[in-house]
């Protein structure tokens, strides 16, 4: 019984929730490529045709947009905290590249998000606290 080869957006779907589900650790090409049973250079042919970008980046663009939902949850924390905790370091080319895709630095998402967190309005008793 022959069983048929992945179509090239399952192999893409394949990768992209091994990069959600590891995201957070050090991802490297051959672990991926592995992960959807291809070789390296398939996989980077495979994402340049399907998204226009080498596999790295749409990982690196998947973190940073994890990166930008936890600084909006938690702008609080401290950014180094938020970088490790999406598997970034905070270098250079991350930080460009945040810049790229939200049009403001990571630090100025930050203070923000700090500042739409102090303007938002004191929580509303509910109905069943004010009854007791």
């Amino acid at each position: 019984m022959l069983i048929a080869a992945p179509s090239q957006q399952q192999l893409i779907e394949r990768a992209d929730r091994y990069i959600a589900a590891h995201y957070r650790e050090p991802l490297r090409m051959p672990d991926l490529a592995r992960h959807c049973h291809v070789s390296v250079r398939t996989l980077q042919n495979l994402f340049v045709v399907q998204r226009g970008e080498p596999p790295l980046k749409a990982l690196r663009r998947f973190r940073l947009r994890q990166l930008h939902a936890q600084v909006l949850a938690q702008p609080k924390l401290a950014l180094r905290q938020h970088y490790a905790h999406c598997g970034l370091i905070g270098s250079a080319a991350d930080r460009a590249f945040f810049l790229e895709l939200y049009g403001l630095s990571v630090r100025e998402h930050q203070l923000a998000s700090r500042r739409r967190l102090k303007r938002l309005p004191p929580p509303q008793p509910s109905n069943t606290a004010q009854a007791a």
